[in-house]
């Protein structure tokens, strides 16, 4: 809820004004500028760990905050499951922090008398720095970062003349707001005020004269405690020189100075609770100062403590289970009222938050507390207090209606006076309060609970998660379920960039397809984005075990910084601050084991990485395969096309070597004719006596005269250039296949033959070679090569792989949850564990 301005005094024509102290310094003032942009790591435990790298053995042991730490993770890992796991009875764990607390207060008091010195809380020391009021990232309270902190402490005894913790006890009544803006947690002081019980419950141990004060409160399940000392934050300083000035011109800053007493009109200034910086009693009560401190220095600061829900605060005061109503939303007005809002102080508590405008004499977006109920016929009202103790409503009811007559003042015992407390009507209060917040009370002994704590990824798309929690009673009677994440509030600036919502069904087991039982209506504050818890309440649960089946919703915000990012910013100039937050932080995701899970997510992605880097491998390997499979084929392809060229060619040279034959056969048988001819004409001539050379028919058988005898001329045959060629290539290739037919028993030698064209494979060059792109287009040969007969699985997640790439290339999703569910039973005890598949989130 957003805080309004702190209420300011009445103008009065004389201004008391201090002057301001010297500025502060760059490390103290404005918040560290944001972290770097850029690829982003959301993990908190791989910082963390290197920040404590050289943090001594002995921290372990020593510190209270690291050996908490230490004790939860060896109680996570005794335990079943991934997470804490409790079944107790709900005022086991708020015995056992009262008795660490009592134990605690009396060594430091047996100590501090010892020495006849007052206890001073070295921790949460207000003087030694500014860690008290800023937050990790150096930012103030709204109401302080308007003018310089207030560097002025004193102790309780030194502000009050008689200072006293209880005067008749704690009322709503003693509560008046600082200049804090913390009043949703004031409203739900006095809501818890109307239950001595439960007020006196939170102060455990005190000791006034050494000035310490032990108080508990209720986180994430469990009760803690703190101890502090009695130093508070005061208005005027003893170094302040006070200047009183009439006529104060606000925009000039400057008015006519009047003459005064300055000790005197210090002396008065820093007396009795108003002189005090935040809240305060108007009498010399300081429960309620120390209470707000104590509660600051729990979550680590002052600043972490501005703005909230009076719901919250409640459930902090008395570990109740909180939820914010909206008055729209009830059908019923009259069974609300005689169901819930009759039962105020009893089985409730309330508060209410006003709209942000205002109206009538309310604050706009402020919180009040339900103080009272009061029915009479059909008139039903309300008694409310604003914690300002003033400014009240001015509508029928309210101080000097005429609604008021005597006899109702006294039934319900009111007074006239500006003193923040007024009556109101049920249906103006439905009117003006947008939100009802309502705790349901738990510290009854007869009350089980009944914990489990896990941490599950946030899928980037909203569904109901694989894991799942399974609890079981074993009685039937009233069980009240709350789903709920850490209070980020204690360890504010290492919150990370997810805010995370919740919602959960309850199902019978094995009826998970049948209709739910109940699910989450309700949440602890009335925002939308971010829910510490959401619950759901059976009044009459049979016996047997369920399943609790949920969703996570988380939404990332780039503008805020990392967990590992605010550690690398502040790990030097802020190292005690951030080893204070980081302590919290760790205490509070050690419940459901959160490094266990950065751990897993860390070795998935390596693993992921892996993978993915083999599959690149194996598809630019297969690829590879294919292109030379291709190669081999587009080769074969141009050597077959080849061949047949060759063998044409062979061919046509065989024909025309046919021809040629052909042609000298026909040529000698042409000589012979001619031969036969001219011998019978040289037989002719000798028996006619003519003269001629003798020729013998030895003679002309003879090879060795056959040799002698000249080659005839191209003129003599008639034989052409080409028949000549193809004449010594046929003597060529008989000499050829000859030495082949020798050679055939040798050692590697080849046979061609020329005569059987099947098996015909010429050793020669054809006339002319071929290209690859001679031939027609072919798509297997000549197109892209396809991957796409990959594995369905690989194809897959690959495919889901460039999705998300796509998406988050330069900032991956990574958004992680710790989550624990409660169960409470009356009278019955209760079991819960939680339920994850092999793939769960």
């Amino acid at each position: 809820m957003a805080e309004p301005e702190p209420p300011q005094p009445v103008p009065f024509p004389i201004r008391i004004v201090a002057d301001p102290l010297p500025p502060l310094s760059a490390d103290d003032g404005p918040p560290l500028p944001d972290a770097p942009s850029g690829r982003r790591n959301d993990s908190f435990y791989e910082a963390w760990d290197k920040f404590l790298a050289i943090e001594p053995k002995r921290a372990k042991t020593a510190s209270t905050a690291a050996r908490k730490v230490e004790e939860e993770r060896e109680a996570v890992q005794r335990t079943p499951g991934d997470g804490l796991q409790v079944q107790e009875n709900a005022a086991t764990s708020w015995e056992q922090a009262a008795a660490e607390c009592k134990a605690k207060v009396a060594a430091i008091v047996a100590e501090c008398e010892r020495l006849n010195q007052k206890y001073r809380d070295a921790v949460f020391d207000l003087e030694a720095n500014s860690d008290c009021l800023q937050a990790l990232n150096g930012r103030y309270p709204k109401a302080i970062g308007k003018i310089d902190p207030p560097p002025w402490i004193k102790r309780v005894e030194d502000i009050f003349d008689e200072p006293k913790f209880f005067i008749d006890g704690a009322t709503a009544t003693d509560v008046h707001q600082g200049s804090g803006g913390d009043c949703w947690f004031l409203a739900a002081l006095m809501a818890v005020s109307a239950k001595k019980e439960l007020i006196e419950s939170l102060c455990v141990a005190r000791n006034e004269n050494v000035g310490v004060y032990g108080f508990v409160f209720y986180r994430d399940g469990g009760w803690i405690y703190e101890v502090i000392d009695d130093k508070l934050f005061m208005r005027v300083g003893d170094d302040d020189d006070l200047q009183v000035v009439r006529d104060w011109d606000k925009d000039e800053k400057q008015g006519m100075n009047l003459k005064h007493d300055g000790d005197k009109l210090k002396n008065q200034l820093q007396r009795g609770g108003e002189a005090l910086y935040f809240s305060h009693c108007k009498s010399n009560e300081t429960w309620l100062p120390l209470i707000e401190k104590a509660y600051a220095k729990a979550h680590g600061d002052y600043f972490a403590i501005e703005g909230g829900f009076a719901s919250e605060g409640i459930e902090d005061l008395t570990g109740g289970v909180g939820v914010v109503l909206n008055p729209e939303d009830i059908m019923d007005k009259k069974r609300f009222w005689k169901e819930q809002l009759s039962q105020v102080n009893e089985k409730y508590l309330f508060g209410g938050g006003s709209k942000p405008t205002g109206s009538k004499g309310f604050v706009g977006s402020h919180a009040y507390a339900v103080l009272e109920a009061w029915e009479e016929g059909d008139l039903k009202l309300l008694k409310l207090r604003n914690p300002w103790g003033e400014v009240e409503w001015e509508g029928d009811w309210s101080d000097g209606s005429k609604l008021w007559t005597a006899d109702m003042m006294t039934k319900l015992g009111h007074t006239f006076g500006d003193d923040g407390v007024f009556w109101i009507s049920y249906k103006d209060f439905l009117k003006h309060f947008p939100s009802i917040n309502r705790v349901r009370l738990l510290n009854n002994k007869e009350w089980q609970v009944a914990q489990q704590w896990t941490c599950v990824n946030v899928p980037w798309t909203v569904d109901y998660l694989d894991t799942k929690f399974q609890f079981t009673t074993s009685k039937q009677g009233p069980v009240v379920i709350v789903l709920s994440q850490p209070d980020d509030r204690y360890f504010y600036g290492l919150r990370g960039r997810f805010l995370c919502s919740l919602h959960f069904r309850v199902y019978k087991e094995g009826e998970e397809e049948e209709r739910w039982i109940v699910r989450s209506m309700h949440n602890s504050g009335n925002e939308s984005v971010f829910t510490r818890s959401v619950s759901a309440e059976i009044e009459d649960l049979p016996p047997g075990t369920y399943n609790v089946v949920f969703k996570v919703t988380a939404a990332r915000s780039n503008a805020l910084s990392t967990a590992e990012e605010s550690i690398l910013k502040y790990a030097v100039e802020r190292k005690e601050k951030l080893l204070h937050v980081g302590r919290r932080f760790d205490f509070a995701q050690t419940k459901g084991n959160l490094r266990a899970m950065e751990e897993a997510n860390k070795k998935q992605k390596k693993t992921e990485r892996r993978s993915q880097q083999q599959n690149v491998f194996k598809r630019a390997r297969k690829i590879n395969q294919q292109e030379k499979e291709r190669a081999r084929r587009r080769k074969q392809r141009v050597e077959e096309a080849m061949k047949e060229k060759r063998k044409a060619y062979e061919m046509a040279r065989r024909q025309k070597e046919k021809q040629r034959r052909e042609r000298m056969h026909q040529r000698r048988e042409n000589e012979s004719t001619e031969g036969q001819a001219d011998a019978g004409d040289e037989a002719n001539s000798e028996a006619n006596g003519d003269k001629a050379t003798p020729t013998t028919e030895s003679e002309a058988a003879s090879p060795e005269k056959a040799e002698n005898q000249p080659e005839p001329t191209k003129a003599d045959t008639g034989a052409t250039d080409e028949d000549d060629a193809s004449e010594k290539l046929s003597k060529g290739l008989s000499k050829l296949e000859l030495r082949g037919r020798q050679d055939s028993n040798g050692s590697g030698s080849r046979c061609v033959s020329l005569l059987d064209d099947d098996e015909y494979d010429s050793p020669l060059e054809a006339p002319e070679e071929l290209d690859d792109d001679d031939f027609d287009w072919d798509s297997d040969l000549d197109g892209p090569v396809d991957s796409s007969d990959d594995d369905d699985d690989s194809q897959g997640r690959r495919s889901s792989s460039t999705t998300k790439n796509e998406i988050f290339a330069d900032d991956p999703w990574n958004a992680l949850c710790v989550l624990g569910l409660r169960v409470y039973s009356l009278k019955s005890e209760a079991k819960v564990c939680v339920i994850k598949s092999d793939n769960s989130s």
